[in-house]
């Protein structure tokens, strides 16, 4: 029996884990995806002649507002897996490519992927990838969890790090205080769309934000976060309220709509490769109340990005500092 089960493997739950298992927990992690680390997501495409690419179809880059992220960034920057990327990026509107005064904090992206932020959190840690949860049952010494492949995992404390949909699920009738403070939280969706070109742009921007575009929210030149030779790229990520119309469409016909939209607005370019993903949870837009929920009478919380931290909005550094949070409120004996 562990001391601390998390169920999903989210940066929130390795944040967490990785400050447990410091403390002298035995903390194990349940994911059912293949590499965790949840929406901090590298997707690798193998091209002819053995080259690689190497493409964020998740998160896009990552914050450092908070010293203790500084200083981890600081660190990684020294190691060298770790640098910083921008400080802004310019916005298109109404066709026109407005460059912003930039920013007073830079954006972090790892030379090898935003996964590898991940990867770093979650060196050492005992992560069972291709687990799913499938229901929690509780005892007098804890807590049992069945996954969908018949193997029970038994945790003297459970953490959920998953969506707020998927958690609530999950719980079933368990912990009515909990899915009260989840039943508030949503999401909305979006649609990625990976290109790796031929040729690059005629552009010396790293990314784009859009304003006011029918289905664009952001294109990225992702072989700017990339080691020089790395093949160009681009990453396009439709906006809320397109993805979710769009939500259940083929990916074959998102895919081309979105190129589509992007050659209209940057010029024509060649794909050698394409793919597109959907991300039903991508970003919270409503969040829970505090920084992550504990019960110490059921030894059961929660945390991850759909958790309110601080007040800097949504992204990577929210769910890190969830995670960090909930550790800290266990150290003390919450």
């Amino acid at each position: 029996m562990s001391d601390v089960l998390i169920v999903g493997a989210g940066l929130g739950a390795l944040a967490l884990a990785g400050d447990l298992r410091a403390a002298g927990a035995d903390v194990r992690l349940l994911d059912k995806s293949r590499g965790g680390a949840g929406r901090a997501a590298t997707r690798r495409v193998r091209l002819d002649g053995g080259r690689e690419a190497r493409l964020d179809h998740g998160a896009r880059f990552f914050t450092a507002r908070g010293e203790r992220l500084r200083s981890l960034a600081r660190a990684g920057e020294a190691a060298g897996w770790l640098r910083a990327w921008a400080t802004g990026f310019p916005t298109w509107e109404a066709g026109e490519i407005r460059v912003d005064g930039g920013g007073e904090h830079p954006r972090y992206a790892p030379v090898d992927g935003l996964s590898a932020l991940g990867r770093h959190l979650g060196e050492g840690l005992d992560v069972a990838y291709g687990v799913a949860a499938a229901r929690l049952e509780r005892g007098g010494a804890g807590w049992r969890v069945h996954d969908d492949g018949g193997g029970t995992h038994e945790a003297r404390r459970l953490v959920l790090n998953l969506p707020a949909a998927q958690a609530s699920a999950l719980l079933g009738e368990h912990a009515p205080e909990l899915r009260a403070a989840l039943s508030g939280v949503t999401y909305d969706p979006c649609w990625a769309v990976g290109a790796v070109l031929e040729q690059d742009l005629a552009a010396d921007w790293p990314a784009l934000r859009f304003k006011g575009h029918p289905a664009l929210d952001w294109v990225a030149r992702e072989h700017t976060k990339r080691p020089a030779g790395h093949p160009p790229a681009l990453m396009l990520h439709a906006h809320a309220d397109w993805s979710r119309a769009h939500l259940e469409d083929r990916p074959g016909d998102v895919q081309a709509a979105l190129l589509a939209a992007a050659a209209e607005v940057l010029g024509g370019f060649t794909p050698l490769h394409t793919f597109a993903h959907r991300w039903r949870y991508a970003q919270p837009a409503r969040r829970a109340a505090g920084a992550h929920f504990w019960d110490a009478e059921l030894s059961l919380g929660a945390c991850g990005d759909g958790f309110t931290p601080d007040d800097h909005g949504t992204r990577v550094e929210a769910a890190l500092l969830s995670g960090w949070s909930l550790a800290a409120a266990l150290e003390a004996g919450a």
